[in-house]
């Protein structure tokens, strides 16, 4: 079986709607065959403790996502990786040591939301390829498939992250337009229309000549 890249969330419960846009996202990876963990994959907290299961789940991820946010930014600053138990819990969030200690072993991809700033991203992460969700993801996609990313420009990206063929390459460009609306057809009706005219001034005008030329000779 091949091997399905592994990608780690972590984020911070910013609302309700952020963390819903989060599982979106997750939902989304899945559908399109990576492995994705975040907190909500647990029914209950683990036996081990919220600090030692975001520790293994970052030695195991191939990627791990970070979904930057001014709040998930502060409680970096602030080294509050776990905040809140139960209804309260509050997610999983980098600090400074535990960047430190798993940067070689998994690939942090800082995440922006719509209009989101750099700013929001942890210093560290600042330098590293970022991606706006709602510009981008196909972008991530590729680099979560080991490919190079090739960012798409604007109107581009006709397709919005969240439809279920979003991150398939041919169905990412812009819809064709329809051929009966475009400047190029109506110029082709048009010739059509003016062919069987010009066939007949070229009729006549040999017809002239024709005639001309036998007043002159005769």
């Amino acid at each position: 079986m091949p091997h399905r890249v592994r990608v780690f969330i972590s984020y911070s419960h910013d609302s309700d709607e952020h963390v819903q846009f989060v599982l979106d996202l997750a939902e989304r990876l899945i559908e399109d065959g990576f492995n994705c963990v975040l907190d909500f994959s647990l029914e209950d907290a683990p036996a081990e403790g919220w600090q030692t299961w975001f520790a293994q789940e970052l030695a195991a991820a191939d990627y791990t996502l970070v979904m930057c946010t001014p709040k998930y930014l502060q409680r970096y600053q602030h080294q509050q990786a776990i905040a809140g138990e139960a209804e309260e819990f509050g997610g999983l969030v980098l600090t400074p040591a535990l960047y430190q200690q798993f940067n070689e072993q998994t690939k942090f991809v800082p995440i922006l939301r719509e209009g989101g700033k750099l700013s929001d991203a942890p210093e560290p992460l600042q330098s590293k390829n970022t991606f706006e969700l709602m510009a981008d993801y196909l972008g991530l996609h590729q680099l979560l498939k080991n490919k190079q990313p090739k960012a798409m420009k604007g109107a581009a990206q006709t397709a919005e992250w969240r439809d279920s063929d979003a991150s398939s390459p041919s169905n990412t460009s812009p819809p064709s337009p329809n051929i009966q609306n475009t400047p190029s057809a109506i110029s082709t009706n048009a010739s059509t229309e003016v062919k069987p005219l010009s066939y007949i001034m070229i009729t006549i005008v040999v017809l002239v000549i024709i005639v001309c030329a036998f007043v002159l000779f005769f």
